[in-house]
């Protein structure tokens, strides 16, 4: 069983080599390492190029910066292994059998077009590492993406990382994609992959550690983009979403974009008061969706709100994420 792992590279010189050694020293040796150098100015091409030349298994594409989800794209087009892993150039795996242990998961339910596993953050200050929650016991079996997304929504857990995820490859390739030139783009693309599988599950195997407090993670800092991107995200999945017939998933779903709301009230916070006024009118156009309280936080949220107002609420959230990104 042959694992493409992509890996998309740009200007992680610093990181690149612990990344990459902590596939290559994997006790499962059937992989190909295809790293994506997304118009790197440092030199990760480099090092990308070195260790093609070391080790057969590794394969580097040189192309012109478009971004993370265009790498990953462009890696996924040219994967050729069994089932497919995608990996942050900053972050590495935890130890040697890591892949292993995936493997084993994917030969014992064949049946799963796509396995979820876990992961710990690790903070480079301090040495720390710190496990993620784990899954819960209703998606770590086998089950059909229907009851997988109402689970997930229930346990205010939605790992939609594609880092965090073996999948068939001809469950994706020519198929799902990453959209260009937006943050979050893995939220979109978890929901389509959810959406188009027929059987997936969790296992509570921590196998990817993300590296936290870099200046390049995504999550490091407040950005206008940032923010513009998840309301369009939103948008666009509350429109898709009203066209989902199983009233379950629907609701579901419901629940999990009232999450995303709540994480745009809570940029707001972050903006000057001219601009924070205008989008939260905007915003407040999708309180409906806190109706929708599947999910436990949001469920938290709407009580908050109900009880102490919408100014109280947008401070709380804000002052929530501001410890969540320090």
């Amino acid at each position: 069983m042959l694992i493409s792992v992509i890996i998309p590279v740009y200007n992680v010189e610093k990181y690149l080599n612990q990344c990459i050694d902590s596939v290559l020293c994997q006790t499962y040796s059937d992989f190909e390492i295809i790293l994506v150098d997304d118009g790197s100015t440092d030199g990760s091409p480099a090092i990308c190029d070195r260790y093609a030349q070391q080790d057969k298994r590794v394969k580097v594409i040189h192309k012109k910066n478009g971004g993370l989800s265009d790498a990953r794209n462009t890696g996924t087009d040219v994967a050729s292994g069994d089932y497919i892993v995608y990996m942050d150039s900053d972050d590495f795996w935890a130890s040697d059998d890591s892949l292993f242990k995936l493997v084993a998961e994917a030969k014992q339910t064949p049946e799963c077009d796509f396995i979820g596993f876990n992961c710990s953050y690790y903070h480079e200050a301090g040495n720390k590492i710190i496990p993620w929650v784990e899954y819960g016991p209703k998606i770590q079996g086998v089950c059909h993406p229907r009851q997988c997304i109402a689970a997930l929504v229930e346990s205010g857990i939605f790992p939609m990382s594609a880092c965090l995820k073996l999948i068939k490859r001809e469950t994706i390739q020519g198929k799902i994609t990453f959209i260009k030139g937006i943050y979050s783009e893995d939220i979109p693309w978890f929901i389509e992959l959810l959406m188009k599988s027929r059987n997936c599950r969790f296992v509570n195997h921590y196998v990817y550690m993300y590296r936290k407090g870099v200046a390049t993670s995504i999550s490091s800092s407040f950005s206008h983009k940032k923010y513009n991107d998840i309301f369009h995200i939103l948008k666009d999945g509350v429109e898709n979403n009203n066209r989902v017939s199983d009233r379950e998933v629907q609701n579901a779903l419901f629940s999990f974009w009232a999450y995303e709301l709540c994480i745009l009230r809570a940029m707001t916070g972050f903006m000057d008061k001219e601009q924070r006024v205008a989008e939260l009118k905007k915003l407040y156009e999708y309180d409906w969706l806190f109706k929708y309280t599947l999910n436990p936080k949001v469920r938290k949220v709407a009580l908050v709100q109900k009880l102490f107002g919408k100014k109280t609420t947008n401070f709380v959230l804000y002052r929530y994420l501001r410890t969540r990104l320090v």
